[in-house]
């Protein structure tokens, strides 16, 4: 028997996961050495990670009223989704950039949602069930909606400094 959930959660977070870490090595900010990207913390402990860096959890997903009749996709079933992913930039004070380092930062995961955006907006979902170090792609898509900057909660931490923004996105579940 094989399994297979081409859509399913695990392989739309690590579709979006890869492509964070591509976008946001591409678009790397000129105060930067390297682009860290921390994902689902602990799994990725921060203790381990040199700042500047990016953190990534998954805040969870909410399912939409079915855009097609009876729930049926294809030969299927399946609902929409719609998901958000909690992605921080972290710099520490004792840099005196740190300042220009969040605001590139921040700018560089808008730019990247810009410009997947006027290419259509889509991702394509990758298997990692299948294969996790090479994934092939399957036919179907995530589409990024939109990044909002938040304001973070208080850190008590004096030496960290850290800008909140949440990337919205949305695909299609199917059975």
């Amino acid at each position: 028997m094989t399994f297979s959930h081409t859509t399913g959660q695990y392989n739309v977070l690590g579709t979006l996961y890869a492509w964070l870490q591509g976008a946001l090595t591409g678009n790397k900010p000129p105060l930067l050495s390297s682009v860290t990207l921390v994902v689902e913390n602990p799994q990725d402990p921060m203790g381990n990670a040199t700042l500047p860096c990016y953190s990534v959890h998954y805040l969870g997903a909410d399912t939409g009223p079915s855009p097609y009749q009876g729930g049926r996709v294809d030969d299927g079933s399946g609902e929409q989704k719609f998901g958000i992913v909690e992605v921080n930039a972290w710099a520490t004070r004792r840099d005196a950039n740190w300042r220009a380092q969040l605001a590139q930062m921040q700018d560089a995961l808008t730019k990247a949602v810009i410009s997947l955006r006027s290419t259509g907006s889509a991702l394509i979902i990758k298997d990692f069930y299948t294969n996790a170090a090479a994934p092939g792609n399957v036919s179907y898509r995530i589409v990024i909606d939109r990044v909002e900057a938040r304001t973070p909660p208080y850190d008590p931490n004096p030496d960290i400094e850290r800008r909140r923004m949440l990337l919205y996105f949305s695909w299609i579940e199917r059975a």
